[in-house]
């Protein structure tokens, strides 16, 4: 299910927010999208959090198409020059572990 698209955000004083919170979630589990006012003035911009938990491959493939192309003997070399095998301090000291 995807959520509604909504143009405009819907303003929402805080008085009304403290007063329903509930319905302002539930609205941004929708997607839809809030202006908190006081007094009739623009205060903040509530907007649902957007998670992907799936990418399609078609999306991945045209996100990684105009990544450049790497020289892996390049990467490796510019590795091995800022990376040491040797760790110059024990990054556990003082922890008591």
């Amino acid at each position: 299910m995807s959520a509604p698209e909504h143009k405009q955000p819907t303003e929402v004083s805080v008085r009304q927010f403290v007063n329903d919170s509930g319905a302002v979630t539930r609205g941004l589990r929708e997607g839809r999208q809030y202006v908190l006012t006081i007094n009739g003035e623009p205060l903040a911009e509530v907007t649902p959090i957007r998670r992907h938990r799936f990418v399609h491959t078609s999306q991945a493939q045209a996100m990684f198409a105009a990544a450049p192309v790497l020289d892996y003997n390049e990467l490796r070399r510019d590795l091995d020059t800022a990376v040491t095998d040797e760790l110059s301090d024990d990054p556990l000291e003082g922890t008591g572990l």
